[in-house]
């Protein structure tokens, strides 16, 4: 995702060296800048609103998922800010990456600092505990005045949609999602490097079908069923889908010698999903959801071990298991 602060003391820099100082890719051409944005992945909206003084822009690659519902499921305030600091008491978890999560007045604030900007955090996004509505603050001077922000940048929108999830409203699962020409949904799931984006590609072939997400599929219990939705946060095959269909099917990927389709216990089904799941670790309610979300999804959807070899038989050893 974009990366859209430029140090006003650095600007002999090209974004391209900055960017990559930060491991992220800039990228805002074709984004439109106003006091509000929103956006609605997995069934759930996001409102961002700002002051006239902060221009606000979806990342271009959330355009797809842009709505313009006035009242969002989750309300967020943007402004800027003159200082930022790290609380004194010691972080609910540390990624090892760009964030920390700390507790701060009955509500979780998620503090993003990089090396290269120095010690003092560039945004801070607090929120309630039900993840309904939040503040993002901006450090000032580690922004562009000129160029608009998207306050969200990832990974800010997929750790709040993680965490909105875990209030018992769904999960987000490594996996690919495919909705087939025969009205089957499937989801594959595996870690990194089982097949995923691979999988995407395979089924891209076929008519009539509409991939999810090649990597990251949203999972909600509705009207008695299991429905899964595509996600912007895709992976190499950069698929992402503003659609949703019932699941299925569920298949764990693993690289094989041939094609095998081998259905698993629910128990062992439980476990093999719950690995899958993106859980928000410092939080044990969130946890006791995800598991119990997983046991709910294996006693209702058909859990199978696909190993498979990655060509076009492996998708026709799935369809005629169907």
């Amino acid at each position: 995702m974009q990366v859209h602060w430029i140090l006003k003391e650095r600007k002999t820099l090209n974004a391209a060296a900055l960017n990559s100082a930060l491991g992220l890719a800039a990228r805002t051409s074709g984004a439109a800048a106003g006091s509000r944005i929103a956006m609605s992945v997995g069934g759930i909206s996001f409102g961002v609103s700002a002051p006239s003084d902060l221009r606000l822009a979806l990342d271009p690659g959330l355009t797809e998922f842009a709505c313009d519902i006035p009242v969002c499921d989750v309300e967020i305030e943007a402004a800027w800010a003159n200082d930022l600091r790290l609380p004194e008491a010691a972080p609910a978890f540390q990624s090892g990456g760009l964030w920390s999560a700390y507790q701060e007045d009955d509500g979780l604030s998620f503090y993003f600092q990089t090396a290269y900007l120095g010690s003092a955090p560039y945004k801070k996004a607090r929120f309630d505990k039900n993840f309904t509505r939040g503040q993002v603050s901006l450090l000032r001077r580690y922004f562009d005045p000129e160029l608009p922000v998207y306050p969200l940048e990832y990974p800010l929108d997929e750790l709040l949609m993680i965490h909105r999830l875990s209030t018992g409203h769904g999960v987000e699962v490594h996996g690919c999602g495919v909705l087939g020409a025969d009205g089957v949904g499937r989801l594959f799931v595996g870690h990194s490097g089982a097949g995923k984006s691979t999988t995407s590609r395979l089924w891209l072939k076929q008519p009539g079908v509409c991939v999810l997400s090649d990597d990251r599929i949203i999972l909600r219990a509705t009207d008695g069923h299991i429905r899964m939705y595509g996600t912007p946060w895709h992976g190499d095959a950069g698929l992402a889908t503003q659609a949703s269909g019932r699941l299925d099917r569920i298949y764990l990927l693993e690289h094989g010698r041939t094609n095998e389709i081998v259905p698993l216990e629910p128990s062992r089904a439980v476990a093999e999903l719950f690995t899958r799941i993106f859980v928000p670790h410092h939080s044990p309610a969130g946890l006791a959801h995800a598991l119990r979300f997983a046991e709910e999804t294996a006693n209702q959807v058909p859990v199978s071990l696909f190993r498979f070899v990655p060509d076009t038989h492996a998708v026709e050893a799935i369809l005629r298991a169907a």
